[in-house]
């Protein structure tokens, strides 16, 4: 029988694919509800849309296709989105809307769709793949702080 962390139940072969669906609909939470000038007011951010879009483009799109292809044949590589969902859930909305009270975008998507989603997908490779989770969790710390330290580096560098 089956545990309910099964990388081999029909639910553990499709969670990367709903993970990229998951960031596809919180993307379109934070632009509906103004992340970007919630960012610029609350975190500090000297973020635009532009860079909203090349980071989601081109960093999001591109690991959620990696994660749900490869699937558990690679939890080293495919665990990244569901960490990188985790860091974005705590990081940028939970602590931030804790910390200030205000509501920041995403946070909906972020509660319902993120944590019970990472959560499960942590939970799974704890119990199957620990070892993976060295690995995941620092490079998915990383991955999400790649675009800030870029925004935060552009006016020391004269952009």
């Amino acid at each position: 029988m089956e545990t309910p962390f099964s990388p081999q139940s029909p639910f553990g072969r499709a969670v990367f694919w709903l993970c990229l669906l998951a960031y596809g609909l919180h993307v379109i939470e934070e632009f509906d509800l103004g992340w970007q000038p919630w960012a610029v007011q609350v975190l500090g951010l000297p973020v635009t849309w532009s860079d909203f879009y090349i980071t989601n483009g081109f960093g999001v799109i591109p690991l959620g296709l990696m994660a749900g292809s490869l699937g558990w044949s690679v939890p080293a590589a495919s665990l990244l989105l569901p960490g990188v969902m985790l860091v974005n859930a705590v990081g940028f909305h939970i602590i931030p809307t804790l910390r200030t009270g205000l509501f920041s975008p995403g946070l909906i998507s972020a509660l319902l769709l993120f944590l019970p989603l990472s959560g499960w997908c942590m939970t799974t490779a704890f119990k199957h793949h620990r070892s993976s989770l060295k690995v995941v969790m620092p490079l998915s710390v990383m991955l999400m702080a790649f675009p800030v330290v870029m925004l935060k580096l552009k006016p020391l560098l004269g952009y």
